[in-house]
């Protein structure tokens, strides 16, 4: 593996202390730059006090103390122009209504004349064409599916990685050349790549899972915020509320919608479901994950073979479910069930404000205009959208992606991946 050196802008979130401690135990060279807020001169000061971040996993709560990622000749600080001047990929890691002041601030600092790729963690759904507006169409942007983590910041300066991703889909957008997607690969082995925007953007699985359930047990959510009880946003809201979970599907099934009318292959599509494929594919997989005896480095690379197929492809919640946690599909099965059956929601799920401030703004009005666009029945979208503005009338988001500044051609175009290219 060659010596790649990585900037994580927004390091003192919860998912920029994960890549920091990825990060460094990998030996590249890192820089984790947080903002001059308080919060971020605490995590800062505490980091380089204590010489590294301490990281907490599930089997450490009863049996042995946090690790401490020492952070060696790593640095971590409060100096933008470093990632526009010292990197060869940048991870933002900061929610995605964000970004457009963060990819302002960054062309400030002259990252336009480097043309080093961004990799945005996720941008949930249609982020980029907003930012070519601000760098120029073209610029590389990596795009996740999702976030790598399921994690929680720990105090000033550590992280609970709760659990790893096993597979995620990254779509490249703009001019790369081949040494920085080689980069890429060898940074995230486990990532599965392609260059359809589709794949994150109508893939985004946050707008299932993220706003639905929020506003849907809003009531419910507050009451127990009233009664001090913590509220199990993925139990309670989802695996134990049929109703909800019933929403939702039809809101995953808009998703699945607009992917087939895009002509890209589909998974849970209910009028063409190819469970029998999806089955096919999973089972080799499986059989080959048992042959390599659990060798997590093994797996990796026999997980990106074996989910080739899929990588440019969109699976309903369920499939997602599946190749994500592995929680094995069963056909015909509802989401409210397999949600039930997923082990990193039975502990520590609790609603988080973002899943409205970013995922309604990024996630619900973008999917509802392509879904206009195409002349699919968006009205699950619309009935939760008069839940936001019914319980939150008063909020006044900076990133509202309508879409209305593209013409249905250029939202089909960037979707499937035309503007797409390798400059060598």
């Amino acid at each position: 593996m060659r010596f790649i050196k990585i900037g994580i802008h927004s390091v003192s979130s919860q998912s920029g202390r994960s890549y920091l401690v990825d990060f460094l135990e990998s030996g590249h060279k890192v820089y984790g730059y947080a903002r001059e807020s308080d919060h971020g001169k605490r995590f800062v000061d505490t980091i380089n006090n204590q010489g590294g971040i301490f990281l907490e996993r599930p089997e450490n709560f009863n049996m042995k103390a946090p690790k401490l990622i020492e952070l060696g000749n790593d640095s971590v600080g409060h100096d933008l122009s470093k990632l526009a001047e010292d990197a060869d990929l940048i991870v933002i890691a900061h929610p995605s209504h964000y970004l457009p002041t963060t990819i302002q601030q960054l062309k400030d600092a002259g990252i336009v004349e480097n043309q080093i790729p961004i990799i945005l963690t996720p941008p949930r759904t249609f982020a980029v064409p907003y930012l070519w507006k601000i760098l120029g169409e073209g610029y590389p942007f990596v795009s996740f599916s999702t976030c790598p983590y399921s994690c929680k910041a720990i105090g000033d300066g550590g992280v609970f990685i709760k659990r790893r991703k096993r597979s995620w889909l990254v779509s490249l957008e703009g001019r790369f050349n081949k040494k920085q997607i080689q980069a890429l690969e060898e940074l995230f082995p486990q990532a599965l790549y392609n260059h359809i925007p589709a794949t994150t953007s109508v893939g985004n699985i946050g707008a299932v899972f993220h706003p639905g359930p929020y506003l849907l047990n809003y009531e419910d959510i507050v009451k127990a915020q009233k009664e001090n009880r913590e509220y199990s946003f993925y139990m309670e809201g989802i695996a134990r509320n049929e109703k909800a979970a019933a929403h939702l599907e039809l809101v995953d099934q808009i998703r699945l919608e607009i992917a087939s009318k895009l002509g890209l292959n589909v998974f849970g599509l209910k009028s063409a479901p190819n469970e029998e494929r999806w089955k096919h594919i999973m089972d080799h997989l499986r059989e080959k994950e048992i042959e390599a005896n659990y060798d997590i480095e093994e797996l990796r690379h026999i997980r990106h073979d074996y989910l080739r197929e899929i990588n440019d492809s969109i699976t309903s919640a369920q499939h997602w479910l599946d190749y994500t946690y592995g929680v094995s599909r069963i056909p015909g099965e509802s989401l409210q069930l397999a949600i039930g059956r997923t082990p990193t929601y039975q502990k520590r799920s609790v609603p988080q404000i973002r899943y409205i401030e970013e995922d309604v703004p990024t996630g619900l009005i973008p999917m509802k205009a392509i879904g206009e666009r195409l002349n699919i029945d968006i009205t699950p979208i619309d009935e939760l959208i008069e839940l936001y503005n019914k319980y939150f009338p008063d909020y006044e988001p900076s990133d509202w992606r309508d879409l209305k500044d593209f013409s249905t051609d250029y939202i089909i175009d960037y979707l499937t991946g035309k503007f797409f290219e390798i400059v060598d």
